[in-house]
């Protein structure tokens, strides 16, 4: 998987606006982890609500941390 970058509005961003092609991630900016997520069982969980306000529930796997962890967006391969 090739990371593309920080997900870019995710206040306005549901699951079913990301392409396919497109993964879903976490960033931690404590330790700087990066860990990816299912986004379909997300959606499975959350229906289609909006990504901004479902950043507060990121937990980094690494430290712990649940303070300011961002989206990010990655491509995976064909």
């Amino acid at each position: 998987m090739a990371y593309v970058g920080p997900l870019a509005n995710a206040v306005d961003t549901t699951f079913d606006d990301l392409p396919e092609y497109n993964a879903l991630g976490g960033h931690c900016p404590r330790c700087e982890r990066v860990g990816w997520v299912d986004r379909y069982e997300l959606k499975r969980r959350f229906s289609n609500a909006f990504l901004g306000p479902l950043a507060v529930r990121l937990r980094c796997l690494g430290c712990g941390n649940r303070q300011n962890n961002k989206w990010i967006i990655g491509k995976l391969p064909r």
